[in-house]
């Protein structure tokens, strides 16, 4: 009361509050860390593609009972030790991770719709403290009733991230959030380390194979642009990809024609979506055979973990763990290079 005396006496105040940007995220570029007089904001700089404003949440309690709507959050909930606190998603199917299947037989995680939607009255049923969110426009009619539920909602943006390491680096948004912030700094520095010193030797190489990547749907060729997540990585595994000069960052359409004209060379063919072997290759479309790729039967998919309802394991924990990642692919590509290297992800689909 006194304070409030005193301040109305003085007047108005022309100064605002400090705020200062947290220097604690090096790699990502969707979300940071503000201090503001005593509180702590983790801040979502673009909660969905081309959002306007940003979200502020204040750090404070951490919520006990959370609902996630994506697979790939999943494992930063199992490098911070906090499964316990993941008590329903949307369709439990599409889950890969041995710990959160079992989780779920045990009647611990609450399915909360098919495809992906959510059941309002299975969601308020199961009263949980907080929802994790994904959003690819701005507009979800489901997200919108939950918050007006009282439920708060956090939007998670970690998709939008073209860097390896960015994406990674969303561990430190769940830090934040389940009060593990140390943790979750001390794991990504690993992760980070690796990484890099994993980089750093592939940097040595005196020749970068050639890659190709994706399959045909229908008439269109679909591979990742040159400034995708997965081109970094092939670039950062000593490999030449053969649309590096290409700025997109999300994926190409192309016609099998042009890909042809440019691939048909590549020394290895990395990334075949869903065709888990040559013979499913040659089946689908005859004209694979004709790369020099699969002729040397160099051809790699990302199916080595699958989960027991057909989930890849890679678009689950792959995205937390860029690291192995990468490992496997120089693996691939300079095999020397790490002679005693086990792949987790990749494996060759003769």
């Amino acid at each position: 009361m006194i304070f409030i005396l005193l301040w109305a006496c003085s007047g108005p105040s022309k100064e605002k509050i400090p705020v200062s940007k947290s220097e604690s995220v090096q790699y990502a570029k969707g979300f940071h860390f503000e201090i503001e007089g005593d509180n702590r904001y983790l801040v979502v700089d673009e909660p969905w593609p081309n959002a306007s404003n940003p979200i502020r949440y204040l750090i404070g309690e951490k919520p006990n009972k959370i609902v996630c709507t994506s697979t790939s959050h999943l494992p930063f909930f199992e490098l911070l030790d906090s499964e316990e606190s993941v008590i329903g998603f949307p369709n439990l199917k599409y889950i890969s991770s041995e710990v959160f299947i079992e989780r779920a037989n045990e009647g611990l995680l609450t399915d909360l719709g098919p495809d992906g939607s959510m059941n309002m009255e299975l969601l308020l049923g199961i009263n949980p403290d907080a929802v994790i969110a994904f959003d690819m426009g701005g507009e979800s009619k489901t997200l919108d009733k939950i918050k007006e539920s009282g439920i708060p909602v956090y939007y998670n943006s970690d998709f939008l991230e073209q860097s390896p390491l960015g994406r990674a680096e969303w561990i430190k948004f769940f830090g934040a959030l389940l009060g593990k912030e140390q943790q979750a700094d001390s794991i990504f520095n690993q992760i980070a380390s690796e990484y890099n010193r994993l980089k750093k030797l592939a940097s040595t190489v005196e020749t970068k194979p050639s890659i190709l990547s994706g399959v045909v749907y229908g008439d269109t060729w679909f591979l990742p642009g040159g400034d995708n997540w997965a081109a970094t990585f092939f670039e950062n595994a000593g490999g030449e990809y053969l649309w590096d000069a290409d700025t997109t960052t999300g994926w190409l359409e192309l016609s099998f024609e042009s890909v042809y004209e440019k691939g048909n060379k590549a020394e290895f063919w990395i990334g075949t979506s869903t065709l888990n072997s040559m013979e499913q290759m040659s089946g689908q479309d005859e004209r694979y055979a004709t790369f020099q790729a699969f002729k040397n039967e160099e051809v790699y998919n990302y199916n080595k973990k699958i989960g027991p309802n057909g989930g890849y394991d890679f678009f689950e924990s792959g995205y937390s763990r860029p690291d192995l990642v990468l490992a496997d692919l120089i693996k691939i590509l300079h095999p020397e290079l790490l002679p005693d290297y086990e792949s987790v992800y990749f494996q060759n689909i003769k």
